[in-house]
């Protein structure tokens, strides 16, 4: 299973002012960051341009989207954490954890969508075709939801736990398995 984006979101324990932050990350790096202020409380960073996006609010929470691994939201707090510790940042109450994951794996398999859905349990799963082109299925036992395609593509999101994933992964293949059998 392939981890395509990772989210976390955080607390400086503080107020911020957006603008002030921005300016003196710009003058810390030397360079214009890209920054999008959705409002005057709110703020998305970018420090890479091919990196992480992180959103400030006015409050002082946070949140980094868009890391391509666990490993790589780690890096992105930390350059966050040395930007204001550069820039004069006091942060007094310091909150960060990893939020959610988005994986994709693929069943190397088509998959019937009517009979994946009537198979997991109409409580648990959504089928609309004319509306989206897959199953959405929340296992009950889990904390993700997996949104699967006719393609046998497999997209799960929701928890942070990939141990989790795999084991919601792991039923919705026997129900693949037992449809394909019948």
């Amino acid at each position: 299973m392939e981890t395509v984006s990772t989210m976390g979101s955080g607390s400086l324990g503080r107020e911020v002012d957006l603008e002030t932050l921005v300016a003196e990350i710009e003058n810390a790096l030397g360079q214009s960051v890209e920054a999008n202020f959705t409002s005057d409380s709110i703020v998305t960073l970018r420090l890479d341009e091919d990196g992480p996006a992180y959103t400030v609010y006015r409050t002082g929470t946070f949140q980094v989207r868009g890391a391509a691994s666990e490993d790589e939201l780690a890096a992105a707090e930390d350059t966050f954490l040395d930007v204001l510790d550069e820039i004069g940042v006091d942060v007094p109450e310091y909150e960060f954890e990893h939020v959610t994951s988005v994986l994709m794996t693929d069943l190397e398999r088509d998959v019937n969508l009517s009979a994946l859905a009537v198979s997991l349990g109409l409580e648990s799963t959504e089928y609309e075709p004319e509306q989206f082109p897959g199953v959405v299925y929340r296992p009950e036992r889990f904390d993700c939801v997996l949104l699967v395609f006719g393609s046998g593509k497999v997209i799960v999101t929701g928890g942070w736990s990939r141990e989790e994933a795999e084991y919601a992964l792991d039923t919705l293949k026997e129900h693949v398995d037992e449809i394909a059998s019948t």
